[in-house]
C-alpha cells in the first residue's frame, strides 16, 4: 500500500539534494524533526536514528541513496509492518520534479492500515511544497 506526491520545481536537482542528505536542511521541511543521526556516510545500507516531536526515537536503514536522485529509507514499526519512505528527484522532459512517497509493507492490509498510512502521509504534500519554496528562492 503506497501513497505519493509529485510536483515540479524550478531548480536544479543539485539544489534539492541537500534537503535530504543534510540533517540541518532536513529540519526545513520536516518541522517536527527533533534529531536526525546517521551512523556513517549517507549511502545505501547506512543506519540511523530520528526523533520526531511526541514520538519515540525510531531507527531506520537507508535502502537506496543515489546522490542528486533518490534518498529512500525503511523503518520497522512493531505490530504494523515496515514503512518505506521515498524521496526522489526526477528529470522528465527537461523539467525537475520531486516525489515523496510512503509505502507500508506487510502480508495483509486492513482499513486500520490505510488509516495509519494516511496519517503518516498527511504531512507529505506540505513537506514537498516547503522544499519547493526553499529551492525556488
Amino acid at each position: 500500500m503506497e501513497l505519493q506526491c509529485k510536483i515540479e520545481v524550478k531548480a536544479a536537482k543539485e539544489a534539492v539534494w541537500p534537503y535530504y542528505a543534510d540533517p540541518t536542511k532536513r529540519a526545513v521541511w520536516e518541522e517536527d524533526l527533533e534529531s536526525l543521526v546517521f551512523d556513517g556516510e549517507v549511502k545505501t545500507g547506512t543506519t540511523g536514528r530520528m526523533k520526531l516531536k511526541d514520538m519515540p526515537e525510531m531507527c531506520f536503514t537507508l535502502t537506496e541513496v543515489i546522490v542528486n536522485a533518490s534518498y529512500c529509507d525503511r523503518t520497522d514499526v512493531p505490530g504494523m509492518g515496515s514503512l518505506f519512505f521515498t524521496h526522489k528527484i526526477l528529470q522528465e522532459s527537461g523539467k525537475t520534479f520531486i516525489q515523496h512517497g510512503v509505502r507500508l509493507q506487510k502480508d495483509t492490509f486492513t482499513e486500520e492500515d490505510l488509516a495509519f498510512l494516511s496519517g503518516v502521509f498527511s504531512d507529505v504534500p506540505g513537506s514537498v511544497m516547503k522544499i519547493r519554496r526553499e529551492v525556488e528562492k
